[in-house]
């Protein structure tokens, strides 16, 4: 089985040089998780929530259950033909499966601490001038090109939902309750994570991150500070310490995927 078409046992995928950081921020435990596979094109931020250790637990569980259960797709023999394009197939078929079974491997573990415990996630799967972005809750994925910032994902919460129907996010209901998610991993009976494809090409820059680094980092300011240029690691954690000095109380993660070339 392979992801992509171009996603395959000994086969080339686009060139990318990643990294990643993370903070506590200036809360007492860290929430966040991030993972990175490039063997497999997957780049993944988690943001956990359920207090006590449930949202440590959860964040960590999402990430090693999606990339476990993509890891075990790969290692399948290829098919006699190639895997077909969504809505029946493919890498977004994939992704959704993978966060489908991490949305069970949460909710089995759901008792006594652990209860409450669930996780948002961002993922992104890339190919050979292709991507995949899977999204569900806060967490978000941006795109850079060319300077241009633009924004691959959507919220999952009581805002964004507000804001799509038309409806006054001005009142005491809507301020209250802004940050207050509509989807998660574990949240539910039931999962509904959504997909979009986009091309990539060399020198775009991928940001997957968690709210507490995109918030207290507007576009133009992340921009900037990409544009300073160095390693993908470099600018994680550069992201993520601007995030911290401009006051940021929430955990900051932070994963940077440049995409060199073709592969």
């Amino acid at each position: 089985m392979r992801i992509f078409p171009s996603i395959s046992p000994g086969r080339a995928m686009a060139r990318t040089d990643s990294g990643a950081a993370t903070h506590v921020g200036r809360r007492p435990n860290n929430e966040d998780s991030f993972c990175q596979r490039p063997e497999l094109g997957l780049f993944a931020v988690a943001d956990g929530l359920g207090g006590h250790e449930g949202g440590e637990v959860a964040s960590q569980l999402v990430l090693s259950t999606v990339a476990d259960f993509l890891t075990s797709q790969v290692a399948q023999p290829q098919p006699a033909s190639p895997v077909p394009d969504a809505p029946d197939g493919g890498p977004e078929r994939l992704i959704i499966q993978a966060v489908n079974q991490a949305h069970r491997a949460v909710r089995a573990q759901q008792s006594g601490r652990l209860s409450m415990m669930a996780s948002t996630i961002t993922a992104l799967l890339l190919g050979d001038g292709e991507a995949v972005v899977c999204n569900l809750g806060d967490s978000r994925t941006f795109l850079v090109r060319g300077g241009v910032f633009q924004r691959l994902t959507r919220d999952h919460t009581v805002l964004a939902e507000m804001e799509e129907a038309g409806l006054d996010t001005t009142n005491p209901f809507a301020v209250m309750h802004r940050n207050s998610l509509t989807g998660a991993v574990g949240m539910e009976a039931s999962v509904d994570a959504e997909c979009n494809r986009l091309p990539v090409q060399p020198g775009d820059v991928l940001v997957l991150a968690s709210d507490g680094l995109y918030e207290p980092v507007p576009p133009d300011l992340m921009v900037r500070l990409l544009a300073q240029g160095g390693s993908a690691q470099e600018m994680a954690e550069r992201l993520v310490a601007e995030a911290y000095n401009r006051g940021g109380t929430d955990n900051i993660t932070g994963v940077v995927v440049r995409v060199l070339g073709n592969g």
